[in-house]
């Protein structure tokens, strides 16, 4: 017998084209930091320092290696806008693992919300645990709480997963007020929120995090060294009450999955400033990148699209099927992700497009490229 998840789950709309967009000439599709960034020098010599003690290479052990917690705590939380106070960090394999472990603590066919669109990836780990699944839109500011509030005073939800900085695929920013208002909302309704912050470290000036204003441990923060650092490192983490932290430090045990010589090398590269060093030089690389897209699309009058604060990613409506539209640009050579998977609701006409593994000439051509997929469609 095969399980409902395993009937369930199918390949995301993300990896079908970072397949495709192998065979694509313009990659405008993966999610990956940008390659001519990644610092390999510097985590080639951390892995040369970390490997000179055995210990590097013994099991990982639940909850992750103090030395990286440690390091995380005194040396990274506070340029988070956060403080570690009275809860507890777990190491995770990457922000994905950590929402399939808080899904398995949590979630039991339960009724979840969830931001629309979001990223199909990270949400999938929850969705095949739920049993009812709420969307709620977004706008320039985020999501809208005053919808959010209105579906809480006929629904009782377990958690809310929302993405509050350079948000995946919407590239928006979650306003300040509205994240203050999320933690009342939590309190009022009994819900947990996840804080989904895998792009603050190369954000700029954003918002505290949902975080900072929780004051009883309904917020769970997850983020992860994937932007700043290399996705391959595969190391993230939680910051959540100590009641929910051991809890989830326990379900590690089913798989030990967080590398330990990874840890180390991620300790060892917050301990010399590597990865706080890089949080401007990286906010504005890809802040360049994304006014190249921007102009390219206006020039070439695909104007619809939202205003991307930050990150990698901009949510473009082509205003025809974006899969014909995708069909087309492939046979051109051009690789971008149809976002209607990112919606519970709506995104038959989006495409996500991404800044990260296209040169700014590349970016360019590929705009040039997707008009005439949009033309042909």
């Amino acid at each position: 017998m095969v399980s409902r998840i395993g009937k369930e789950i199918e390949i995301s709309p993300v990896e079908l084209a970072s397949q495709l967009a192998k065979k694509a000439k313009i990659n405008l599709a993966s999610g990956s930091p940008d390659p001519r960034v990644i610092p390999i020098n510097e985590i080639r010599e951390a892995y040369n320092e970390v490997l000179e003690d055995v210990k590097s290479l013994f099991y990982p052990g639940a909850g992750g290696q103090d030395e990286l917690k440690k390091e995380i705590e005194e040396h990274y939380l506070q340029f988070l806008g956060l403080s570690k106070g009275e809860d507890e960090i777990v190491i995770t394999s990457g922000a994905q693992h950590a929402m399939e472990l808080i899904g398995k603590y949590f979630l039991e066919n339960d009724v979840i919300a969830v931001e629309n669109p979001t990223f199909i990836e990270t949400f999938n780990a929850i969705k095949l645990r739920s049993s009812v699944v709420i969307p709620i839109d977004l706008d320039d500011k985020g999501i809208k709480v005053d919808q959010l509030e209105e579906f809480l005073k006929l629904v009782k939800i377990n958690l809310l997963y929302v993405i509050p900085n350079c948000h995946n695929p919407a590239g928006v920013n979650l306003d300040e007020e509205r994240r203050k208002y999320l933690v009342e909302l939590a309190e009022r309704y009994d819900f947990y929120i996840l804080e989904d912050d895998p792009y603050r470290p190369i954000a700029g000036c954003v918002p505290k995090p949902i975080k900072y204003f929780d004051k009883s441990g309904r917020v769970i923060y997850i983020s992860s060294f994937s932007k700043i650092l290399a996705p391959g490192l595969r190391i993230g983490f939680i910051l959540a009450n100590k009641e929910v932290a051991q809890k989830i430090s326990l379900l590690e045990q089913l798989d030990f999955s967080t590398s330990t010589v990874n840890q180390y090398v991620v300790a060892r590269l917050i301990r010399k400033g590597i990865v706080t060093r890089r949080m401007k030089e990286l906010y504005e690389h890809y802040s360049r990148k994304m006014k190249v897209l921007k102009e390219s699309l206006t020039d070439q009058g695909l104007t619809k699209f939202n205003d991307p604060k930050c990150g990698f990613f901009l949510l473009l409506d082509l205003e025809k099927d974006s899969w014909k539209v995708f069909n087309n640009a492939i046979q051109l050579g051009l690789s971008f992700v149809p976002a209607k998977p990112f919606f519970l609701r709506g995104g038959d006409t989006m495409a996500r497009l991404s800044i990260t593994m296209s040169s700014e000439e590349e970016i360019k051509e590929g705009v040039s490229i997707l008009k005439k997929a949009v033309q042909m469609a």
